[in-house]
């Protein structure tokens, strides 16, 4: 049967004496839709450091799965660039954890979602906040695509970068990456596992030797599609999301 697919932008609130969006309204989010009357479990698609546009080629594809999508747009509220794209890790990072909080709070009042099962999908800058999410049990499982485990080629930053997110409490995360990625290189990310590793969360891992940074983006000049790992990659997130659907 052919899916249903319903994109609802969350219409933002703004007020009528300052012309500013109400920051007690959730974030901007897009809902999208499978076809089918049941409850079904949702997932929360999180955007790289390009902006809300590097998510939308990919939602259908957990429609397609049979997955509620919210994706949610957490740089435009706070002016968020890809030149200013470190400030999503410091200046506004509370923020961000407060409104993805307050989002799930959103879902699971949803009645078309199965509130038992709420999952998170990150790329990049996305695959941090999947980890929060993750690390801080709010869904039930995250996965990171090529995600930041590191500032930029190492450096360091604020509380500990999503490691600090981590303990043995943490819902499962799945961290998958490039053995090429010369953006989030391979050592940085290794040091990052062992360390959350070590504070006792069931973290799995999966590299692909030959990938490198966004293997999913078509037609980018900055990265080089790689269709098999994009495949195989969404094929892995799936499986591990259903591994932990609570019934």
């Amino acid at each position: 049967m052919r899916n249903l697919y319903l994109v609802i932008p969350f219409v933002l609130l703004f007020s009528a004496t300052f012309g500013k969006i109400s920051a007690a309204e959730p974030i901007y989010h897009e809902k999208l839709y499978p076809e089918g009357s049941e409850k079904q479990p949702a997932v929360i698609a999180l955007h790289t450091s390009g902006g809300f546009k590097t998510i939308k080629h990919l939602t259908k594809r957990y429609v397609d799965a049979g997955f509620i999508v919210y994706a949610p747009d957490f740089f435009q509220r706070h002016g968020i660039t890809s030149s200013n794209r470190m400030e999503t890790f410091n200046e506004y990072r509370q923020s961000i954890e407060n409104e993805l909080s307050e989002l799930v709070e959103v879902i699971k009042k949803d009645p078309k979602v199965d509130d038992r099962n709420i999952f998170a999908v990150g790329y990049s800058n996305g695959g941090f906040w999947a980890c929060f999410l993750a690390g801080s049990s709010k869904v039930n499982a995250g996965v990171s695509h090529y995600g930041v485990w590191k500032a930029n080629f190492g450096g360091e930053i604020t509380n500990d970068y999503p490691m600090g997110y981590f303990s043995s409490s943490s819902s499962p995360t799945l961290a998958l990456h490039g053995g090429r990625d010369l953006t989030q290189k391979i050592e940085f990310a290794e040091e990052a596992w062992k360390e959350i590793r070590s504070q006792g969360a069931d973290l799995t891992t999966h590299i692909f030797p030959r990938a490198n940074h966004g293997w999913d983006k078509k037609n980018s000049w900055k990265f080089r599609y790689n269709q098999a790992v994009d495949l195989e990659s969404h094929k892995l997130t799936i499986l591990f999301f259903k591994q932990h659907i609570r019934n």
